[in-house]
């Protein structure tokens, strides 16, 4: 029935044309059991549509959709909110009835431009870096934290309009988008949802002692899609073992910043939260390389404007303007006969900082990663661990993976929290989870 209502809304524009066309679809049941409070975190069925078509000239459309039953859990309980979500990117306009959630994820067209270039028009995701669950250079599409970071990143990925072109300069590849899409990371609903963000670090809080109510205004999200837009520029190329990366975005930072004030309601004194997003400069770079058993991957990023959360009594607003630099440094080894082992070094460095900021100056996490395939690659064993020095607290993941047939896969998986409860992982201290998904490809 999908396959055939996605192939009826694709046909239109390709009959005329001679090409080849696919469409590949899945149907996927996903549920998770939250172990600490012994009750039923996501019960979940899902149904994935691609259509992929080239011409004989080598034009490619392509479309992607999703619709997904939220049966039972606590993911996000009632109707999700989506203020992040721009008019032409919120599923809720094509069909609205939830617990049905449907998702147009990717509609683009795709076409040569002169000998070597490309041109892609249309909802699509870009990815800059290689960084595995830590951000650096991957800024040009947000995200959805409906499950923290515990989703694969290309579902979790929100797609955008833009254009997007791929032209030759010289010894590099340049990369030039225009994101007219005012879609932003895409938050629970504020105290709803198991992964609602709790923590002191990124949501407004009343000082310890304290017993004043936060009330938390709906992001004031930008809404001109033409002063609004977000341009992007990177620079590609490769020297013998070595690819290179210069990046640039003149963008809105996907994550609102937050002014504060006391107030009063009723009466009675409340914590006014007000959520905007603000314009930056991201400037960036990445290097990679192979050497024997070993790849080397690094990226840099600095923006110009990020606004910390302020708990100076004296703060105006409770904002702290600054600008940040991030990097990370990864190495993998594949030594050992179907294995990867994985580590990486990321460091965030505030330009300015004070003693009331609710993170340090310079924020460090290590993330480590052991993959190994089994019974001739059919299966997949992999292990994690992301741990911020600072705080103390962390993540392990652990999951294994078994194709049963061709068309038939398995995966079982647990997340174990742990850690101080205001920082990033140990907010989550209490959602440790055991996860199956099972996924039918035909």
């Amino acid at each position: 029935m999908l396959k055939a209502l996605t192939f009826a809304l694709s046909a239109l524009p390709v009959t005329v044309l001679a090409g080849t066309l696919d469409i590949d679809s899945k149907i996927s049941y996903q549920t998770a059991e939250n172990l600490a409070m012994k009750k039923l975190s996501k019960s979940e069925l899902r149904f994935y549509n691609a259509l992929s078509y080239q011409t004989d000239n080598d034009a490619r459309f392509f479309l992607s959709t999703r619709l997904r039953w939220n049966m039972s859990g606590q993911l996000e309980p009632g109707a999700p909110d989506q203020t992040a979500l721009s008019p032409i990117s919120d599923g809720r306009e094509i069909y609205d009835n939830y617990p049905f959630q449907f998702e147009l994820r990717e509609a683009y067209f795709r076409d040569t431009l002169g000998e070597e270039g490309t041109l892609t028009l249309g909802k699509q995701q870009v990815v800059w870096g290689q960084a595995d669950g830590v951000t650096v250079l991957d800024i040009v599409n947000p995200m959805n934290y409906r499950e923290f970071i515990l989703e694969d990143p290309e579902e979790a990925r929100i797609p955008l309009w833009m254009a997007n072109v791929v032209v030759p300069v010289g010894p590099f590849d340049m990369q030039v988008l225009w994101i007219p899409d005012q879609t932003y990371t895409d938050f629970p609903n504020y105290n709803e949802g198991e992964f609602a963000i709790r923590s002191r670090r990124l949501i407004p809080q009343a000082s310890a002692g304290l017993a004043i109510p936060v009330n938390r205004r709906k992001a004031e999200r930008p809404d001109r899609p033409f002063k609004d837009s977000d341009i992007g520029l990177a620079l590609t190329t490769s020297v013998e073992s070595w690819d290179f990366s210069l990046n640039y975005m003149y963008h809105y930072n996907d994550a609102p910043f937050f002014e504060t004030r006391l107030a009063l309601e009723n009466m009675s004194p409340v914590i006014v939260v007000r959520e905007r997003y603000e314009r930056t400069h991201t400037f960036g770079a990445s290097a990679s390389t192979s050497i024997n058993d070993f790849v080397l991957r690094s990226e840099l990023a600095h923006a110009t404007h990020r606004s910390v959360i302020d708990y100076d009594p004296t703060s105006v607003n409770g904002r702290f303007r600054t600008n940040e630099t991030s990097y990370v440094v990864g190495l993998d080894y594949y030594g050992v006969t179907e294995s990867v082992l994985s580590a990486q070094f990321y460091q965030s460095i505030l330009g300015d900082h004070n003693d009331d900021l609710p993170r340090d100056k310079v924020d460090n996490i290590m993330t480590f990663l052991y993959r190994k395939d089994l019974m001739h690659q059919r299966d997949t064993f992999e292990a994690q661990w992301l741990t911020n020095i600072n705080d103390g607290d962390g993540l392990v993941r652990l999951e294994y993976a078994s194709k049963f047939s061709k068309s038939f896969k398995g995966t079982i998986g647990l997340d174990i929290f742990h850690g101080d409860p205001n920082g990033l992982f140990g907010q989550f201290h209490d959602n440790d989870r055991l996860q199956l998904k099972l996924d039918y490809f035909f």
